[in-house]
């Protein structure tokens, strides 16, 4: 039987399960060549933004020391306008948690933090599933307005 997905946010405890993660996603997803490019000190200034929610908020799946999914925004700003809005730097559900609704929690998660006139930005970037995944998100979130694209191509 699949336990609900309930998102909480984020808390000091849970930073050690959020590393694991990041390491995670960054070895499926392809977007650090190799890990030796990770620079710990840089995830964690990241991630502790979200953790003291100084412009950044996290949402998380699971207990301190048994996360299954999680989800970054940052509050952020296009280069040609001051308005802010909601920037999702990651989404990502554990490969052994999957086959659950954890990732549209995610996504719900997402959708309450937006307040009148703040817009969330967000979007699939993946190797694995890329089109299942757009879907996902389509089917959340509505028709996309435009694409993430990386080059040179992963």
């Amino acid at each position: 039987m699949t336990q609900p997905s309930n998102v909480r946010i984020a808390t000091p405890e849970d930073e050690p399960e959020i590393l694991r993660m990041v390491v995670m996603m960054l070895e499926e997803n392809g977007l650090a060549p190799s890990l030796s490019e990770v620079d710990e000190e840089t995830v964690l200034k990241q991630i502790r933004k979200a953790l003291n929610r100084d412009l950044a908020v996290m949402g998380v799946i699971g207990e301190p020391g048994n996360l299954e999914a999680m989800i970054y925004l940052d509050v952020n700003s296009f280069w040609y306008s001051r308005k802010p809005h909601l920037m999702e730097l990651f989404n990502f559900v554990d490969p052994e948690h999957r086959k659950s609704t954890h990732a549209k929690a995610l996504i719900g998660f997402a959708k309450q933090c937006v307040t009148d006139g703040i817009k969330l930005v967000i979007g699939v970037v993946s190797n694995s599933r890329t089109e299942a995944k757009v879907r996902l998100y389509e089917r959340q979130l509505g028709k996309p307005a435009g694409a993430f694209f990386v080059y040179p191509a992963l």
